[in-house]
């Protein structure tokens, strides 16, 4: 059984017919928005604090407001945040796919993102040789596939892919990878052991408390970032020794100290954020469509 997070980020209280009008609007995909009869039980101001126990009750939601019922309601103030559970549905089939290459969910990823077929995309490939030699690794199948076809570019205005030999510095798979190592050097290492170019796996270089660390991160790991937000936010693969390229989960570092782990690669990954099927604290909310891929 898996769960489903809610929530709603109230502007204002007003009163309905036996509740609240709450103005405002849902988090996350709009997959995971709450559905009539569906309750909030805990409110929290924006800032994650004053929590607070309440039983309310949706009776209709929509993208700019909610009507609940139940008790709690007159608790509630602007800039709150109301949070639920609910049990999921049945994985999205779109997520399948042949381990070994990717082909089934990098296809329905170019299908999302409304991109012609990839056995018809116009792009040329790149010569990934001197890209992998430069990071030290060699790339997942899906990845290259993917950007092969089609190159750099931003999903749904929210999310830049990168890819070798870009001539924007912050498309690049190589610079980008580079300056992301660098921000996580300053977390791992602390402000005053951020740079020297040391591997992330390195333990002796972290904090001794490893407060920044994520506890799934292991000495001899690595990190490879193939995009970004706007935001300051950083897609990476972990890389894990001994496993395939095609087994590396995508893992993603919001611009402060916050990961959050997909357990997915590049493709599927993509996919379950673009569907819902995948839930994140930080990315749900800008892929609720229309899908788009820019150049």
């Amino acid at each position: 059984m898996r769960i489903e997070r809610l929530s709603f980020f109230v502007e204002s209280v007003g009163a309905a017919a036996e509740g609240w009008r709450l103005e405002g609007e849902p988090g996350y995909h709009p997959r995971h928005w709450a559905r009539p009869g569906d309750r909030f039980d805990r409110a929290c101001d924006e800032h994650g604090t004053q929590e607070r126990d309440v039983d309310l009750v949706v009776v209709e939601l929509s993208e700019s407001h909610a009507i609940v019922t139940g008790s709690g309601g007159d608790q509630l103030r602007p800039d709150d945040i109301l949070s639920g559970e609910r049990v999921a549905e049945h994985e999205d089939p779109r997520l399948s796919r042949d381990r070994s290459t990717g082909t089934d969910v990098t296809e329905a990823l170019a299908g999302l993102l409304g991109l012609p077929a990839l056995e018809t995309a116009a792009g040329g490939g790149f010569d990934w040789s001197p890209v992998e030699a430069e990071l030290g690794v060699t790339l997942p199948k899906d990845y290259k596939r993917f950007t092969d076809a089609y190159g750099a570019g931003l999903v749904d205005g929210h999310v830049t892919v990168c890819a070798p030999d870009e001539p924007r510095d912050w498309a690049d798979l190589v610079q980008h990878n580079a300056w992301a190592h660098e921000c996580v050097r300053l977390d791992f290492g602390g402000p005053d052991n951020a740079s020297g170019g040391w591997h992330l796996g390195d333990s002796s270089q972290w904090e001794p408390q490893r407060d920044d660390v994520p506890s799934w991160f292991h000495p001899g790991d690595n990190l490879i970032s193939w995009g970004h937000t706007g935001h300051g936010d950083l897609l990476f693969w972990h890389v894990k020794p001994g496993a395939a390229p095609e087994d590396w989960p995508v893992v993603f570092k919001e611009e402060g100290p916050y990961w959050e782990q997909y357990q997915a690669g590049f493709s599927a990954a993509l996919v379950g954020l673009l569907t819902g099927e995948i839930q994140s604290d930080y990315l749900s909310r800008w892929f609720g469509g229309p899908h788009s891929y820019t150049p």
